[in-house]
């Protein structure tokens, strides 16, 4: 049973869009999971509650500020919930930019950040030029992002990097809510008598400016005049919508209504209108209730919402051109006229909400994210990571071939640090993840790692360079080798040049002489000192328990990792190997396994860039200012049991 702390704007009983989908979320997670909710209080003061079971911390609001509240003690409620709770995911539902930025200032010590990704800003143009930075850094915090629809995914610019570790989970609909008691038939009937038995045309929803209501008052006077425009809900615009509504005569405000209410007016109405015209609305899902009721609805359609997911053209209801109120009030006079299409479209709609936007279709998604105890499979599956920088397409599309002969590859990431995209590495069978800059080699074998933990799909996991050429084969004899040897945390193979000739990268851990100095002084000076290093007394045919694995190729044992850590991303470029070798060795045997081998090119870039040079000495620096620089105990005990296993003298 995992830890799941909540992080929501409000949440019930505040009637919301977003707490509405965090209340869903919760529920359907209580049964497996232990959970907790802090969010800002729509009353004043600190309230500590319990709903349904869940303890609910609200935090008391100053004031607000273009709809986001302002308080300064959230980030000391968060942390100390943290500190007591110590969840295992912590569960961020956006927007919401105050919070992502407590989020980002907080200890989250261990837990695994899932954002739950509901609308992008698209208002608050002032306020989001602030955020944006911020925003983006939540995002590559974040171990896993809920997008509502793919259709907003794609359409979304802060998503656009980040779709390989973006799940889909749509906004579903509580059944529950609409249930028919009783005496609903007898109270519906009342309710058609109060507009005169005419057919009802019904909306709901805040009234500000993306909900589009000003498109329905003026669709309205070109909708016939022989039905009830119904519109429920409030907000600032109340006032003005109703002045500018005053002279049709078949327009009805009633104001916010219960959950007992709507139920009642759905049932009671012929047609659902839903005239939101912007990205704000991310999804609708006031429109799938309605759909579930068996409501044909008429809605604009809008690039790149979910709402054209939801209401389905032409099945469930009729999506016209955006903000085209002429089109708009056509769609729903074909359907106040036509009573059969009116009742196809009616099933159509139940139909197509049950088949998507019920809880049942959101449970596998969220199962397979908060099981943090499920097993690896029983076939030992293999993740491959390779990051790029202005690689050729031809190499790497003939590597990306020979690792997919091997039927243990599940997944391969392309982490391209380049300056340009390219479209051409997108169409290879592989996970590309673009990052608009060089991040470095460790922190972009990072971002597939954490996926690989995070998705406890894959038993290992390969960091490999792109200068590489190997045989499918070794990839299963590797495999097969760390299977049977459980204590083997990491594995490099023997690595041979272009040339035919070895490359010596089984290796000793080094001290300042062997990475620093070595770079200025005559080769014949340190020539003992880097045959010592690169233990070429050794034999390189036999396998050996090496400290320091290149890492040009580190078959890596997911389950180890999660007790290292991965690459520490302080290094830029170079040593960063070693220091993750160091941290593995720590807790099982990292091995030189010689039974096959690979060809990398290595083209050793810092003997032939000043640039590069001066990055491999700033790594060293790094380094020893981490394990020590002439005195490190541990790193002289490694190097002596190492040589006297390996007969190097």
């Amino acid at each position: 049973m995992a830890k799941i702390l909540h992080v929501s704007k409000y949440y019930y009983p505040f009637f919301g869009g977003i707490e509405d989908v965090a209340q869903t979320v919760i529920n359907e997670l209580k049964p497996y999971h232990n959970q907790r909710v802090i969010c800002f209080n729509h009353h004043k003061g600190d309230e500590q509650s319990v709903e349904n079971g869940i303890p609910v911390t609200r935090v008391s609001v100053a004031f607000s500020l273009t709809s986001q509240p302002i308080t300064f003690s959230f980030i000391r409620h968060l942390q100390k919930i943290i500190d007591e709770f110590r969840p295992d995911y912590v569960h961020l539902h956006l927007p919401n930019p105050l919070v992502s930025l407590y989020v980002l200032k907080a200890n989250l010590y261990s837990a695994k950040l899932v954002t739950h990704w509901h609308a992008d800003i698209l208002g608050q143009k002032m306020i989001y030029s602030v955020y944006r930075f911020y925003e983006k850094k939540i995002i590559e915090r974040s171990d896993k992002i809920l997008a509502t629809s793919e259709i907003y995914r794609l359409a979304s610019k802060p998503l656009k990097n980040f779709a390989y570790k973006t799940e889909i989970l749509p906004n579903t609909v509580n059944e529950d809510k609409f249930l028919l008691a009783k005496n609903d038939e007898e109270k519906i009937l009342e309710l058609k008598k109060r507009f005169d038995n005419k057919k009802i045309l019904f909306s709901v929803g805040r009234h500000v400016p993306y909900k589009g209501i000003n498109y329905l008052l003026d669709a309205a006077k070109l909708i016939d005049n022989d039905c009830k425009i119904v519109i429920a809900g409030s907000g600032f615009l109340t006032k003005y919508l109703k002045k500018r509504a005053k002279n049709i005569q078949n327009v009805y405000f009633i104001g916010r209504v219960s959950d007992e209410d709507l139920k009642l007016f759905l049932y009671a109405s012929t047609v659902y209108v839903f005239p939101s015209h912007t990205r704000s609305e991310a999804f609708g899902v006031a429109l799938a209730e309605a759909l579930y009721c068996g409501l044909p609805a008429v809605s604009f359609n809008i690039e790149g919402s979910g709402m054209i997911w939801v209401n389905k053209d032409k099945y469930s209801g009729f999506v016209v051109q955006n903000r085209d109120t002429q089109a708009f009030a056509d769609a729903v006079n074909q359907l106040l006229r036509n009573e059969n299409l009116r009742k196809e479209m009616s099933i159509n709609a139940k139909k197509w909400i049950c088949k998507n936007f019920l809880k049942e279709q959101i449970i596998n998604v969220l199962s397979k994210i908060y099981e943090i105890d499920n097993e690896i499979p029983k076939k030992p599956l293999i993740n491959v990571s390779i990051v790029l920088y202005n690689n050729k397409l031809d190499k790497i599309s003939n590597l990306i071939s020979t690792i997919r002969k091997s039927s243990l590859v599940n997944k391969i990431y392309l982490i391209d640090n380049s300056p340009k995209r390219c479209q051409e590495f997108e169409n290879l069978q592989v996970t590309y993840i673009f990052n608009d800059r060089n991040i470095g080699y460790g922190r972009g074998h990072n971002i597939a790692l954490n996926q690989t933990i995070f998705d406890n799909q894959a038993a290992y996991h390969l960091a490999m360079n792109a200068d590489l050429t190997c045989d499918a084969e070794i990839i299963d004899e590797i495999t097969a080798y760390m299977q049977e040897n459980q204590d083997v945390g990491s594995l490099m193979p023997k690595v041979f040049y272009p040339n035919g000739k070895i490359q010596y990268l089984c290796r000793l851990l080094p001290d300042p002489m062997d990475l620093i100095v070595r770079r200025f002084l005559p080769k014949f000076v340190m020539k003992t000192r880097v045959a010592r290093l690169e233990m070429r007394d050794t034999d390189y045919n036999h396998i050996i328990n090496v400290p320091h694995i290149s890492g040009c190729f580190m078959f890596l044992r997911t389950e180890i990792l999660k007790k290292t850590g991965l690459f520490d991303e302080r290094y830029f470029l170079y040593l960063e190997d070693i220091d993750l070798t160091r941290r593995i060795q720590q807790v099982s045997r990292t091995i030189f396994y010689p039974k096959v081998s690979i060809i990398h090119e290595h083209r050793q870039g810092s003997y032939n860039s000043l640039r590069l040079l001066v990055v491999h000495i700033y790594s060293a620096i790094k380094y020893f200012n981490k394990w020590g620089w002439f005195s490190d105990k541990e790193r002289d005990r490694i190097n002596k049991k190492t040589i006297e296993e390996s007969n190097l003298s």
